[in-house]
């Protein structure tokens, strides 16, 4: 089985820039494809302007595979996907979460637990980058509590098979796996 690393942190905290220097300075030569999972929103000028920084920032001899369906990121960690002798950089949940939305609970959950089974029994490392959601206000509308809930879940979950957990915040990186003790007892 290989490492596998989550990166989590507030919005513009540089939790995507952490876990890419990470992988750069692990990665030796290897293979390397940055995974964006979720809509790509080509209408939202905004947005494909952030696309674009993280685009420049990220070297070129990286294979890039975006706007991907909400089934498919599973099934990209499988032993048998096309991408399995690559180290993959999945930035991010929150996004992967937000297109799944309308699915039902039974539905996310049978996904959600795809995907970790194949995180599980990957044999190269996976980089994963997740927002932390929850510090602040409750969301005022039911879609909102859901995606919440399901990320929070979801990063905990994760983090229950990867390797090293980092949470980034104001541009500082702390390695949560050398400095935390585990909460016991909490379901998810």
């Amino acid at each position: 089985m290989a490492k596998h690393i989550i990166v989590t942190g507030a919005s513009r905290s540089g939790k995507s820039e952490w876990a890419e220097q990470l992988l750069e300075s692990r990665s030796a030569g290897a293979q390397i494809c940055y995974v964006a999972p979720g809509k790509l929103y080509v209408q939202d000028a905004h947005w494909q302007k952030r696309l674009e920084q993280h685009k420049i920032r990220r070297p070129s001899h990286w294979d890039l595979i975006e706007g991907i369906e909400f089934s498919y990121l599973p099934d990209l960690l499988a032993p048998n996907s096309k991408y399995s002798q690559a180290w993959l950089l999945i930035d991010s949940l929150g996004s992967w979460v937000a297109a799944g939305l309308e699915y039902s609970e039974q539905h996310w959950l049978l996904m959600q637990q795809a995907l970790l089974q194949n995180l599980i029994y990957r044999a190269m490392p996976v980089f994963l980058v997740s927002e932390e959601v929850g510090w602040g206000v409750v969301p005022p509308t039911a879609v909102g509590g859901t995606f919440r809930d399901r990320l929070g879940a979801l990063t905990r979950a994760c983090a229950g098979v990867c390797d090293e957990r980092w949470l980034v915040c104001m541009g500082q990186a702390l390695p949560l796996h050398r400095l935390a003790t585990s909460v016991q007892g909490i379901s998810l």
